[in-house]
């Protein structure tokens, strides 16, 4: 690995970590993102990220239930290998819009429950549902072209 991509895979690594990952999960996810060959061993992702196999074991279990690696095995061979497939991209893309419907829901019980305050007090919580209600419409329309985009693309 490269100084400049064990940069990369740091900085990935900070970032999933910031959002609630493990600071492995986003080694990991980056480091599967730019490997060759593109499938690896965990003997491979040992070596590559100098990470303990249990740390691996654990972290593929992490990133395969959260739909961002893909497992896979090959006929005549016992080894496992790890992936960041396209769409493995898709999955993280999809659940975007889950999450901003969770918010504008959350903001909705926030607005019930303060329903006998002023609309003055309520307005950032009114202008944060109005975001969350544009951002919960627009994500999958976005994604949607992205998606077509790349499957046109794809075929040409």
């Amino acid at each position: 690995m490269t100084p400049s991509e064990a940069e990369f895979v740091e900085e990935m690594g900070g970032f999933l970590a910031s959002l609630g990952m493990t600071p492995m999960a986003g080694r990991m996810w980056g480091w599967l993102l730019i490997c060759e060959p593109p499938e690896q061993t965990a003997s491979d992702i040992v070596e590559a990220l100098r990470a303990s196999r249990g740390a691996i074991s654990g972290t593929a279990r992490l990133l395969a239930a959260s739909g961002l690696i893909r497992r896979a095995t090959h006929a005549g061979d016992r080894r496992e290998y790890f992936s960041a497939p396209p769409e493995a991209l898709d999955s993280m893309l999809s659940s975007a819009a889950a999450i901003y419907r969770q918010m504008r829901q959350i903001a909705e019980r926030g607005l019930a429950a303060t329903a006998d305050r002023p609309p003055e007090a309520r307005a950032r919580l009114e202008e944060f549902r109005e975001v969350m209600v544009f951002v919960e419409q627009e994500v999958p329309a976005v994604i949607g072209r992205f998606l077509k985009d790349r499957n046109t693309k794809g075929q040409a």
